[in-house]
């Protein structure tokens, strides 16, 4: 099984200063038959290199900074139909990437997330708290149905892969391209035990923030109506408190705030009226993606014994 994986998958792993990590990785994925590798290594200042280029990875050095300039650049340099990210820190099993191609391949998906589904007490408590709003806004938003679009370790259809223009930066990457995946194709997701981390953390909360706002850039970019609808539709919490207000105001002191009441009902109906553009468009955008699907043409897959 490994080496039908193997021989349709490029190993990409964007790495700074990660040579223990990367050792322990690199090591895993020769075990399992995985010689294609590509390091993007981001100008480090250990051992890292040396590490790469004992295991024979091809190793380049990126030409920005940043996890998404290194990600992108590893992408370009895929020839295989399928490629690999993850990342170099020995947080990720390798062994999952036969089944993650599976899926890819069965499902006809363009991306498969590898969701930290066990292990999670590897994960900083902070971070498990922002994925899981972060993740539940890019589902709000793209109308996928996905429980970690953070994780570091996702196989992607190298045509799909290089179609992608990268329009974020940093440890954004992850969400940029699980967006526009989503936008043109499909995406879905293998549970994967994730590990404790080799080193220390590069990951911060502040991240998170940035992550959380090129979400939000990300889903202008795709689908600025649904946007504006959900803005609107924030409008029914104050007009339901005016509603209340008015309401208590008229039944208990007999007090007629005209006024206030038509404030309350316009308030109501454009925040009622915003609920429900928020849903038809996203109903729109599922049919969208489904007419994209059917027109656009697609590379050769691999076939599984």
């Amino acid at each position: 099984m490994h080496e039908n994986a193997s021989g349709c998958v490029t190993v990409v792993i964007p790495v700074k200063n990660e040579e223990e990590g990367l050792d322990f990785t690199l090591r895993e994925l020769r075990e399992l038959g995985f010689n294609d590798v590509i390091v993007v290594d981001g100008h480090s200042t250990d051992n890292t290199v040396n590490v790469a280029r004992k295991y024979g990875a091809l190793v380049v050095e990126q030409p920005g900074e940043g996890k998404a300039d290194a990600v992108y650049y590893g992408l370009r340099m895929v020839k295989k139909p399928y490629a690999l990210v993850i990342d170099g820190d020995g947080t990720y099993d390798p062994s999952y990437i036969q089944a993650m191609l599976s899926k890819a391949i069965n499902e006809d998906l363009d991306e498969v997330l590898g969701a930290r589904t066990w292990g999670r007490e590897n994960i900083p408590l902070i971070n498990r708290f922002g994925n899981r709003i972060l993740t539940s806004l890019f589902n709000l938003m793209f109308g996928t149905n996905l429980s970690d679009v953070l994780t570091g370790m996702y196989l992607l259809r190298t045509s799909m892969a290089k179609a992608i223009i990268p329009s974020t930066s940093g440890f954004s990457v992850e969400v940029d391209i699980a967006s526009q995946v989503a936008s043109m194709g499909k995406v879905g997701e293998v549970p994967i035990k994730y590990r404790r981390r080799i080193g220390d953390p590069k990951l911060k909360w502040t991240h998170g923030i940035s992550i959380g706002f090129d979400m939000i850039r990300l889903m202008a970019r795709f689908n600025p109506l649904l946007i504006l609808a959900l803005l609107a539709s924030l409008l029914v919490f104050p007009g339901i408190a005016i509603t209340i207000y008015v309401a208590s105001q008229l039944i208990v002191n007999h007090i007629n705030h005209f006024i206030w009441g038509i404030i309350a009902f316009q308030l109501d109906t454009t925040g009622l009226l915003g609920i429900l553009i928020s849903l038809n468009t996203l109903m729109i955008k599922r049919m969208e993606y489904r007419v994209i699907r059917l027109f656009t043409k697609r590379e050769a897959e691999c076939a599984l014994e």
